[in-house]
């Protein structure tokens, strides 16, 4: 390669560098939920550990569909004041029931949230619920999905310039580039997802408490879920924090609601 066209290349990867880095700037933190200290993550966990496994209710089917639409109606209208402050427009949001065998509850689109069978199974009561669709709530509210479409594009394409210059350095590209645009886009899914879902958590308690459900009930959605997938800590990959770690902040949201139940969520930067 001749030094013009070396120099055009790196110019190219420049550019592109930087196109992505501002597309990772222009996802902002909207909220500033607590961070939980040592001691407060290791009560959690010793929570956790009494808590009585999951056991899943013997609902029907009609009556998990009425309940779910019942708990989504007073979420939708105690979540006005916080799309407002934040998206300057109201929401509307369609809850679905999703038939499924895997407990799951996701947000997708502009408004739709899903919540299968399997996850209503191990719900015993509203304010468990409401935990869930609340956090599913907060993600539209704090555009968390389209943050993630941006910050997924984002880590491809520094994947890609990084694989095309290990390619351009061994002088061949054995799939370097396309092996490394994959590996940035699953880095920039994961860099973000657990600040996201910590902001979700934090969100969808104050969704929750402007609804009148109980927090404290509600809270342990978080001991439940921890000892369903048994496990207690958080690594690298995961896309969510572990569940000591959510109970804990939970713990600290709930102290800000009760000391101004009428205020907002502190926002970050």
């Amino acid at each position: 390669m001749t030094r013009t066209g070396a120099t055009r290349r790196r110019s190219g990867w420049a550019v592109a560098l930087l196109g992505a880095t501002a597309m990772l700037g222009a996802c902002d933190d909207p909220f500033e939920p607590p961070k939980p200290d040592r001691a407060a993550i290791a009560a959690a966990r010793q929570e956790i550990a009494a808590a009585p496994p999951p056991a899943q209710n013997a609902r029907s089917l009609a009556a998990d569909r009425a309940l779910l639409q019942r708990v989504a109606g007073r979420l939708t209208q105690a979540a006005q004041p916080f799309c407002v402050e934040r998206l300057k427009r109201a929401c509307t949001f369609q809850v679905d029931l999703l038939d499924s065998r895997q407990a799951n509850a996701y947000a997708s689109g502009r408004n739709t949230i899903v919540v299968t069978t399997a996850m209503m199974r191990l719900l015993e009561t509203e304010d468990e619920l409401a935990a869930v669709v609340a956090h599913e709530m907060a993600h539209h509210i704090a555009e968390h999905i389209a943050e993630g479409t941006l910050r997924t594009q984002a880590g491809a394409v520094v994947g890609a310039i990084a694989g095309a210059a290990a390619a351009n350095y061994l002088g061949v590209d054995p799939g370097l580039t396309r092996l490394g645009a994959e590996a940035g886009a699953r880095a920039g899914r994961l860099s973000y997802s657990k600040a996201d879902e910590r902001e979700a958590d934090y969100l969808g308690a104050w969704i929750m408490a402007r609804a009148g459900f109980d927090l404290e009930r509600g809270g342990m959605l978080w001991a439940k879920l921890t000892r369903l997938s048994g496990k207690d800590a958080t690594s690298l990959l995961d896309s969510h924090p572990a569940g000591p770690e959510r109970l804990a902040a939970w713990r600290r949201t709930m102290e800000e609601i009760r000391a101004d139940p009428q205020g907002m969520p502190r926002r970050g930067r």
